[in-house]
């Protein structure tokens, strides 16, 4: 799930910084974090736009298929599908956005009164993070506002998007204004 643009250069630094010490591969064949569902999702935006991860089993099931949903008008879209998340989950919602976006979806968050409590104070249910910023992070549900956005930000975009679609736990929605 590196996210760093160069690989090479990481693994070459990584070497670097541990000098002769022992190194210790891990290969992780579970994944417990995600539904069977959302992983599915995730795994096969991987496989689609060539990442060649090494793609564990998830192996807990939700049967709830992650939504794709085209809608011209984000705020409203995204205000309703985080209105039906936060109904359907107990824990946290992430709303994932580019980074050039992030104002606006505070904004958004704001300016709705029934999410806005919720998303107030140091621990807050629901919280608007870049597509960086989950990294290291799980939530309940995610809405993930403008995929591709966040893919064409860097050059290590769509290892990043992936690292997005891994961090929910029984629901994700992506909501794009052009299909």
């Amino acid at each position: 799930q590196s996210s760093w643009p160069v690989p090479e250069e990481s693994e070459r630094a990584r070497a670097a910084a541990l000098g002769d010490k022992q190194v210790h591969a891990f290969h992780l064949s579970t994944n417990y974090r995600n539904s069977a569902e959302i992983y599915e999702f995730a795994a096969a935006y991987a496989e689609r736009v060539g990442l060649h991860a090494d793609l564990p089993n998830a192996v807990r099931s939700t049967g709830i298929k992650p939504r794709e949903i085209v809608d011209p008008d984000l705020e409203s879209t995204t205000r309703r599908l985080v209105g039906e998340m936060t109904g359907a989950v107990a824990g946290t919602v992430g709303i994932v956005v580019p980074v050039a976006r992030r104002s606006e979806a505070r904004a958004w968050l704001a300016s709705w009164p029934e999410v806005a409590a919720m998303a107030d104070g140091e621990d807050a249910r629901v919280v608007v993070l870049t597509g960086l910023d989950t990294k290291g992070l799980e939530f309940d549900g995610i809405v993930v506002v403008e995929p591709r956005e966040i893919e064409a930000e860097s050059p290590a975009g769509r290892a990043t998007l992936y690292v997005v679609y891994t961090r929910a736990t029984q629901q994700m929605v992506t909501v794009s204004q052009h299909a």
